[in-house]
């Protein structure tokens, strides 16, 4: 079983508006993303944050960011199916170069591992559900939510001892990241390239 994790909560304040509802194609990115999880192979895909007009997750623990997502897809998992060792699937919705062959070489590789990533990033990863996986977020959480230090997704990654991936092959900008206008203009340019 693949799950996959669609994390639409940012607050996009460098954007200066909501990420997920930027349009090209004839679609969102939120659109984009969730067509790309279903292409990958996602059973089941999850949305983390409010997204108007969408199922989402709701944050067990409010502005703790991707951290705070992927804790509480796990626990909405746990209770609805248990933790049984499927696959979690994790993007962000503002990396609109990944294609469905890097999202799929992923969580293929993820073997015996816990976690993998791909080499020099943090998403796209995939993790194993597992009690252990819920119970280091609950013990990450249990005394603090403040960001940084253990409490980071590359600090989960090198917790669980993620599986890195290499990136030969892969197409040229496919981790590219939009956090600004100046990176919404730049990928739209790079569209008409």
């Amino acid at each position: 079983m693949l799950y996959a994790l669609l994390l639409a909560g940012g607050k996009s304040s460098r954007m200066g508006g909501n990420k997920s509802t930027l349009s090209f194609d004839g679609k969102t990115l939120l659109e984009h993303s969730l067509a790309l999880l279903k292409l990958s192979g996602a059973d089941h895909v999850l949305i983390s944050g409010e997204v108007e007009g969408h199922q989402t997750i709701p944050d067990l623990l409010p502005e703790c960011g991707p951290l705070g997502g992927l804790h509480a897809a796990v626990h909405t998992i746990d209770d609805k199916v248990g933790l049984d060792g499927s696959s979690l699937l994790v993007i962000p919705v503002d990396m609109p170069m990944l294609d469905s062959l890097t999202l799929t070489r992923l969580f293929v590789s993820i073997g015996a591992a816990d976690s993998c990533f791909y080499e020099g990033e943090v998403f796209p990863c995939v993790f194993k559900l597992s009690p252990q996986l819920r119970d280091y977020l609950d013990g990450l959480f249990s005394e603090s939510t403040a960001l940084g230090g253990d409490r980071s997704m590359k600090a989960l990654l090198r917790a669980f001892s993620a599986r890195p991936i290499d990136t030969l092959g892969l197409p040229e900008n496919v981790f590219f990241n939009l956090n600004s206008p100046e990176e919404w203009s730049q990928f739209k340019k790079m569209q008409w390239e």
